[in-house]
C-alpha cells in the first residue's frame, strides 16, 4: 500500500532544502527528507506516496550507489522521480545513471515558492490514481459495466470495455492487474477470449475472474483448464463482489 509521504532526497540538508520542505509541510503535504544513501532510502521508501524529489546541491558529492539504488527503486515500483538542479547536471544524470526514469525537472536557480506549489499539485490525486490497482472489466452489457465500475472505482482504477475485441485492443497498449470477464458475449465468448489470452506471451499471465450469470457446474468445469483466478455470479451483492476483489489482491500481495 502506498504511504502518504513524498520523499525529498539530497546529498545534504542545506538551507534551501530545509526551506522547501518546510513550505511543503506548511501547504499540508507530508514530506520526509532523506540523505541520498542506500541505507537511508531503504528506511523510508515504504512510506512514499510514489513521488520522489532529488535536489542536486553539488553533483560531485552525489552518492553513486545511492543514485543507482534510487534508479532501481523508481523503475521497480513505478515511482515518479523529479530532479531539481542545474540543467547541465540534470542532463548528465538523465543521459547516464538516471536514464529513462526522470519524470520531470526543475532548473536552478529556482523560485522556491513556485516549486513548492508545483510539488503540492503533483502530489495530489493523480499520483494516488496512478498507483491504484487497475481492473479491466469486459462485458457486453452497458448496464453491467456501469454498475461494476461504480462499485469498484472508489478503490481501484477501472476500465470498462464492451467486447472481447475491444479488450484485445486495450491489452495491446496497457496491462491491467486483473480482468473481470463476462462469460457469455456475442462474437467471442469469455472462455474463448481467455483461451486466446493464455497463448499470448505478453498478457497470458494476467489474472482473470469470471463475472457471469452462469451458475451451473458444467460452465464452471469447462473453464477450469484455463486457470481463472475466480468465478463470481453477477447476482451477488455489491459487498460480496467488492470483497472478493479485495481478497484477491490481498492474497496476491501476501504471496509476493
Amino acid at each position: 500500500m502506498l504511504g502518504t509521504n513524498l520523499l525529498f532526497l539530497s546529498d545534504r540538508e542545506s538551507f534551501i532544502v530545509k526551506s522547501i520542505i518546510k513550505n511543503i509541510k506548511a501547504a499540508g503535504q507530508e514530506c520526509t527528507f532523506c540523505q541520498l544513501s542506500v541505507s537511508d532510502i531503504k528506511d523510508v521508501e515504504e512510506g512514499s506516496n510514489g513521488q520522489i524529489y532529488l535536489y542536486i546541491d553539488d553533483k560531485n558529492d552525489l552518492d553513486e550507489m545511492g543514485i543507482t539504488y534510487l534508479r532501481d527503486l523508481v523503475k521497480d515500483k513505478d515511482f515518479d522521480l523529479y530532479v531539481i538542479g542545474y540543467k547541465e547536471d540534470i542532463e548528465e544524470l538523465k543521459a547516464g545513471l538516471l536514464s529513462g526514469c526522470v519524470s520531470g525537472e526543475f532548473y536552478r536557480p529556482i523560485n522556491a515558492n513556485q516549486i513548492v506549489a508545483k510539488i503540492v499539485e503533483l502530489s495530489g490525486n493523480e499520483s494516488v490514481e496512478k498507483h491504484r490497482k487497475h481492473i479491466l472489466v469486459v462485458d457486453d452489457s452497458g448496464v453491467m459495466l456501469t454498475t461494476i465500475k461504480s462499485w469498484l472505482d472508489e478503490k481501484y482504477r477501472v476500465t470498462p470495455v464492451n467486447s472481447a475485441m475491444n479488450a484485445i485492443n486495450f491489452l495491446s497498449k496497457e496491462r491491467p492487474d486483473l480482468i473481470l470477464l463476462d462469460y457469455e458475449m456475442p462474437f467471442c465468448s469469455g472462455p474463448k477470449f481467455l483461451e486466446m489470452m493464455r497463448t499470448d506471451v505478453d498478457c497470458g499471465d494476467i489474472p482473470v475472474i469470471f463475472l457471469t450469470g452462469h451458475d451451473d457446474a458444467e460452465s464452471v468445469k469447462s473453464v477450469l483448464s484455463l486457470k481463472p483466478a475466480g468465478y463470481l455470479l453477477k447476482s451477488l451483492p455489491k459487498e460480496t463482489i467488492v470483497g472478493e476483489v479485495d481478497a484477491f489482491f490481498q492474497k496476491q500481495k501476501a504471496m509476493m
